[in-house]
């Protein structure tokens, strides 16, 4: 239990995820006030989180906890705890907030496990924004039957994708475990 609050005060005294919170928050507030979705623009808020929360002080972490399975077990329950208030005040103005918040959730999980097989905060954001940002909308585009299957769905339609989200996130949290377990620390 004492993993699990060092990892949630970790997370909640980083000045680059406090930060990255407020911004998020505050540019789903304007695009709001602009009667503007924000759900498919505020992913990217929460993309950045997941992959700052993984790639944040790593290497000191793993000195004070070195059972690498527990640990990024606790790093991802205390994101969820985290993110789960911030996507639930950034889903008020969503048509479905119930379902943007649990999909700002998921995403910000799917940064994180990515963030920790790519150990780079930049690369991660880089390549989730390549999926989510150009990738997703262009095969959109191209074929109906594609959008079931990518994990950006549910910010286009919130009643669409959910499944295909939680087994992407589900998928890229499992290898990010394996791969976090059995590889060096720097």
């Amino acid at each position: 239990m004492n993993w699990l609050m060092a990892e949630l005060r970790k997370l909640v005294t980083l000045p680059s995820l406090r930060l990255t919170a407020a911004f998020t928050l505050g540019a789903t507030a304007l695009l709001a006030w602009l009667d503007v979705e924000p759900i498919a623009y505020t992913q990217t808020g929460f993309l950045v989180l997941g992959a700052l929360a993984a790639t944040e002080s790593q290497t000191t972490t793993l000195l004070a906890m070195p059972r690498r399975l527990p640990l990024h077990a606790a790093k991802a329950v205390t994101l969820v705890a985290v993110t789960l208030p911030l996507a639930a005040v950034a889903s008020v103005p969503a048509t479905e907030p119930a379902a943007a918040a649990t999909y700002l959730a998921l995403t910000t999980v799917l940064a994180f496990a990515a963030g920790t097989m790519i150990r780079n905060a930049l690369a991660t954001v880089l390549a989730l924004l390549g999926t989510h940002v150009i990738a997703g909308p262009l095969l959109r585009g191209a074929s109906d039957t594609a959008t079931r299957f990518l994990p950006d769905t549910p910010a286009w339609d919130a009643t669409r994708g959910f499944s295909a989200t939680v087994a992407w996130t589900a998928a890229v949290l499992v290898v990010s475990a394996y791969m976090f377990h059995r590889r060096d620390a720097a």
